[in-house]
């Protein structure tokens, strides 16, 4: 499944060398992954016009494999909440708040168990359908590094002077990508840019946004980021 590939691939990258060593037995990340999933289609609840899916996910590990999981506890629950917005993506389900992930500790688990508690929760202060804050951090010349806020639906990228995010660079077009935030989900779309935009290293058309993801316009880095 293609969810599935894109999440051992941008894992692989965010955790390089610890999935040989602490990865080599027990649970693995994609088991969870793909519990998640199944999770998330037994548990949907069917509405008068949209199916919901659950959003919250509570994954209970044996001690041994909850102390493996330690070092990339962030970067795979990151992960994680990415597979959550995609499968609901693909599916057309709804969520009702933003998806969390959270890795608790079971003494009567062994090596290699592991179990998944699913919920639906509405997102609270803002952050549900319709909210969702969220901010860019943009490294230009490889130094330089400023943090903006997107305060505002849509935010748009470029060279002009009246883009929201202005950028110097040379290889960026005038206007040249757009972040538009729906339903607490942020999007990036390449606005027909000269020499593209690249999502995590892979040039993009469009392409919903996680915690963490990065955007590469001809030389400068800008880094999406949930608050």
């Amino acid at each position: 499944m293609p969810i599935l590939r894109d999440f051992e691939r941008r894992l692989g990258g965010l955790v390089e060398g610890l999935f040989s060593k602490a990865f080599r037995s027990g649970v693995q990340p994609v088991e969870i992954a793909k519990l998640i999933m199944r999770e998330m289609e037994a548990g949907r609840s069917v509405g008068v016009s949209e199916v919901w899916a659950p959003n919250h996910f509570e994954l209970s590990l044996s001690p041994e494999d909850a102390t493996r999981y330690e070092q990339a506890e962030d970067a795979i629950a990151s992960e994680l909440r990415r597979v959550v917005r995609e499968s609901a993506a693909e599916h057309g389900w709804g969520l009702v708040g933003p998806p969390e992930v959270s890795f608790l500790v079971d003494e009567k688990l062994k090596r290699g168990d592991l179990t998944c508690v699913a919920a639906l929760v509405e997102g609270e202060d803002g952050a549900g359908p319709g909210g969702g804050h969220a901010s860019v951090v943009v490294r230009e010349d490889g130094v330089a590094e400023r943090m903006i806020a997107l305060s505002s639906e849509s935010v748009t990228i470029g060279r002009l002077a009246d883009c929201d995010v202005v950028l110097k660079d040379k290889g960026a077009s005038r206007k040249h990508a757009q972040l538009k935030r729906r339903d607490g989900t942020w999007t990036l779309t390449d606005l027909g840019s000269t020499n593209g935009t690249r999502l995590n290293g892979q040039t993009v058309q469009s392409r919903e946004l996680a915690d963490g993801d990065t955007i590469t316009i001809g030389t400068t880095v800008i880094e999406f980021r949930r608050d």
